[in-house]
């Protein structure tokens, strides 16, 4: 069931068995699997109900809502981060605010994270829990998002293109699947024939979430509020939502901000710390000089099969496409004391693990929004010099490989590459995932330390981000979180 949050009376009182504030990826892989259980489920999404024309249609709440300082590394590539609109000609974008949340203009490119990324080495937490334990669920994410299968082994994919593996020295091939466009934005797609909204869910769209009241180590309720039509908008109800348990699953930021503004779960200062991302280059800043891997080499990068003697992109009767990148394995990464990167075959663009760092975070502004009045997000984006010694490293081995393979690699400096480095749409970190209350801010099943009913979901768990785009390990992580509901509930 969907609906407004303007036509829910003010002063009213939903009661609820699970609370999920957060539409994207996290919050709708959840929703759906828990109201199938046959679990109680509201969730609710402070934007409208659909996206539509050539801007984000929650421009103008967004700018309000979403608004504060960005700066740090932000200041010289993205100062208006924090806003940024969806533009549907292609980028940039960072938040989104509308059903659905950044379902609604990811690529779908989807790859497990590798074991490495779980363990602790210099520089990197490492997980409370490892990559064995997500297995199971990482199938059933395969199976959720219609992937061709959860195999993702080059071998593999080699044989389904008859394509051959390339093999360069200190580097995995790595291979990744794209979901098809249909089932892209998880609010619009269908599970078992049905969107989420047709659901026995009960989603509500304009309905912003103002406070977590908690006490005694449990959550009580939470303050919700909707908008009217106004331009600008002005708060038109306020209502309470009582859950037995409650899921943040807003993104990284703003995860961070409710924590911060109910001031929740930060007895050990670290919630907003450690925000990270995918750094990507402006361009190409990387370049090949001659030819080093065979056309059916080429070819299963580029996830292409011969039709006669032509080459062709490959996809399946779901949509799902291809393709491979070169990073360095594991052994390389603990052998130098970095982390991870891509490197595309014929492509210069250098995209990379950014190192966990505690000054790197979202802390609360000294303004407040116009609508219902709140402290807004001051956050900063800072790198560090791991950060440095990963690309300088990695575009050594990667010349050294290539090198060997009969081309030459040119690279630019790392001082050129960093001023005009992006977040590029992974924002990950602020809530981390830890054993030790005093080094993060979840434990391993998601539960916020110190509170025995509040959970949080998305990346923004993530103690450290590997190389893999996000948005399949969050799905996993919710299937996951969403059996471990059951089981406290007592569903089957």
């Amino acid at each position: 069931m969907l609906r407004n949050g303007k036509d829910i009376a003010d002063g009213a009182v939903i009661a609820t068995q699970v609370c999920i504030v957060g539409s994207g990826p996290a919050g709708i892989t959840a929703a759906w699997l828990l109201q199938k259980a046959g679990v109680k489920v509201t969730l609710i999404e402070g934007g409208p109900d659909s996206p539509g024309g050539a801007l984000d249609p929650t421009w103008p709440a967004k700018s309000l809502l979403y608004a504060g300082k960005a700066d740090g590394q932000f200041a010289e590539t993205e100062p208006d981060f924090l806003i940024r609109p969806y533009n549907r000609a292609g980028g940039p974008w960072e938040r989104e605010r509308m059903f659905g949340g950044t379902s609604a203009h990811w690529g779908g490119q989807s790859r497990p994270l590798d074991p490495i990324d779980f363990e602790a080495r210099p520089g990197f937490p490492g997980w409370p829990i490892d990559r064995a334990e997500l297995e199971p669920y990482y199938a059933k994410a395969a199976q959720l998002c219609l992937l061709h299968g959860d195999d993702f082994s080059p071998q593999t994919w080699a044989a389904i293109l008859d394509a051959e593996v390339p093999e360069l020295t200190g580097f995995d091939t790595t291979i990744y699947q794209y979901l098809g466009k249909n089932y892209l934005n998880f609010a619009t797609r269908t599970f078992d024939g049905v969107t989420i909204g047709d659901s026995d869910a009960d989603v509500i769209v304009n309905a912003t979430l103002l406070e977590i009241d908690q006490d005694q180590g449990s959550v009580r309720g939470l303050k919700v509020a909707s908008m009217d039509g106004a331009s600008p908008p002005r708060k038109a109800t306020e209502f309470t939502i009582k859950a037995d348990m409650v899921v943040l699953a807003c993104g990284a930021v703003e995860n961070a901000r409710q924590l911060l503004l109910s001031d929740v779960g930060n007895d050990h200062d670290q919630v907003g710390r450690y925000f990270m991302c995918h750094p990507l280059s402006n361009g190409q800043v990387i370049g090949v000089g001659g030819s080093y891997l065979t056309d059916p080499q080429t070819r299963l990068m580029g996830g292409q099969a011969l039709v006669g003697n032509r080459p062709v992109a490959w996809q399946d009767e779901n949509g799902v496409r291809v393709s491979g990148r070169f990073s360095p394995t594991a052994d390389e990464q603990k052998r130098l004391g970095i982390g991870n990167c891509w490197f595309w075959a014929n492509y210069g663009q250098y995209y990379f693990e950014m190192a966990p760092n505690p000054d790197s975070r979202v802390t609360l502004a000294d303004t407040v929004d116009p609508v219902f009045g709140q402290r807004q997000t001051h956050i900063t984006w800072l790198l560090s010099d791991r950060d440095e010694a990963t690309y300088n490293q990695t575009t050594q081995l990667f010349k050294t490989a290539v090198g060997e393979l009969g081309a030459d690699v040119y690279c630019q400096s790392w001082a050129s590459v960093k001023e005009g480095l992006t977040v590029n749409g992974h924002h990950i970190g602020t809530t981390r995932m830890s054993a030790d209350p005093t080094q993060g801010v979840v434990d391993a099943n998601l539960k916020v330390h110190g509170l025995d009913n509040l959970y949080v979901a998305g990346s923004s768990v993530f103690a450290s981000t590997g190389i893999s785009n996000p948005t399949f390990t969050i799905i996993t992580l919710s299937i996951r979180l969403a059996e471990h509901l059951m089981g406290r509930m007592g569903s089957p």
